[in-house]
């Protein structure tokens, strides 16, 4: 898939997260600490605490990759079109997609960056971006993780209120 037809098409009116997904996983101590021999396993924990962000606020999520494909490859690995794993063409590396992507959003206050990387960060903010450090990812996932299970106590709550036997029968035994 060529890089500007997925922009294009990711761009459209909503709000992204990009998560620069191997400096995030090296920046942070519990997934660093998992990393030995674990790649595949640290970049899916990572994706599933940030899915709470997609389920609580509906933004999507992209977490950028590095790898040695020769073209951008994208993945949905919860089977959702709203949050993807993209692979960055060697060339152009995932701080290079990073870039290019904020460059051509047609609204770039709609989108946010995380990175551990100064660079990246200020490459964002200079574009109108949002840019976050790890630490704040992860305070948002905490939130967002705190609201999913409010709402989810409350739709219990109500619904064990509703529910009643609605026959009046006794039973005598």
């Amino acid at each position: 898939m060529r890089l500007g037809r997925f922009i294009c098409c990711m761009m459209a009116g909503a709000r992204y997260l990009l998560i620069d997904a191997y400096n995030v996983i090296c920046a942070t101590d519990h997934l660093r600490d998992q990393l030995a021999g674990n790649l595949d396993g640290v970049r899916d924990q990572l994706a599933e605490q940030a899915r709470a962000i997609l389920d609580a606020e509906g933004v999507r999520v992209a977490m950028i990759l590095d790898s040695p494909n020769d073209q951008l490859q994208v993945e949905h690995p919860f089977g959702s079109d709203r949050f993807e794993y993209l692979y960055a063409p060697a060339a152009l590396a995932a701080d290079g997609v990073i870039e290019r992507i904020i460059q051509r959003a047609s609204s770039p206050g709609d989108v946010t960056v995380v990175s551990n990387d100064n660079m990246i960060r200020e490459a964002t903010r200079a574009r109108g971006a949002i840019a976050l450090r790890p630490e704040e990812l992860f305070e948002w996932i905490d939130a967002c993780e705190r609201r999913l299970s409010a709402d989810a106590r409350r739709r219990s709550q109500a619904n064990a209120k509703d529910f009643r036997n609605g026959l009046d029968i006794e039973l005598d035994l």
